[in-house]
């Protein structure tokens, strides 16, 4: 899919920073297909390619979808989102933990947020497989679940209830409980790294 868009308002801005006074935590699967390695991050760093890798089922769903979630972002109903892109959605999920808010003043500071997963949602039960496939999709964080639930179930958009913010500092799901801080520093490395060479 190629496209190109305008921006109507570009202080209406949807950023990957989790918000504790903002709803739960959603997943929405723009790409309709079963949750497929083939391709992936995660697939690299086993050395192997895969023979499925997911692609976009339903192209009137994903124009619906986009659609729905645009007319939510214009009457400034999401609080915070992120695309699902290389790396799964265990990527998507941390990014939006790590994520720094910058208050008036412009100093960047960590406050510590994190998320109680559960994802007993999914007809797919292989966890690596929810977490590390790479099909297109968004997670996001809307100003009050019921108001969400109810325009997404009225324009026949599919969505899964993920979870809630936490102020933890933690990713909990199941019997992992993932430290957010330590997370955030090995993630920043690369990019520290780099910036010393350059």
């Amino acid at each position: 899919i190629s496209a190109a868009g305008n921006c109507s308002n570009i202080s209406n801005v949807v950023e990957p920073v989790l918000q504790r006074n903002g709803g739960n935590i959603y997943y929405i699967n723009l790409s309709q297909d079963s949750f497929k390695l083939g391709g992936s991050s995660f697939y690299q760093t086993q050395n192997k390619i895969g023979t499925e890798t997911p692609t976009i089922k339903d192209a009137a769903f994903f124009k619906k979808a986009f659609n729905t979630l645009q007319e939510l972002i214009k009457e400034r109903k999401i609080k915070a989102g992120h695309d699902i892109g290389s790396g799964g959605l265990i990527t998507t999920l941390l990014e939006l933990c790590f994520s720094p808010l910058t208050p008036e003043g412009g100093t960047q500071i960590f406050e510590e947020t994190g998320m109680k997963l559960n994802f007993d949602c999914f007809e797919e039960k292989d966890l690596v497989k929810i977490l590390f496939s790479e099909n297109i999709g968004v997670v996001v964080q809307p100003s009050n679940n019921e108001e969400f639930e109810a325009y997404l179930n009225e324009n026949k958009v599919e969505f899964f209830n993920l979870g809630e913010v936490t102020n933890s500092g933690k990713l909990e799901f199941g019997t992992w409980n993932l430290d957010i801080a330590s997370y955030r520093k090995t993630w920043f490395e690369t990019s520290y790294l780099l910036d010393q060479k350059q």
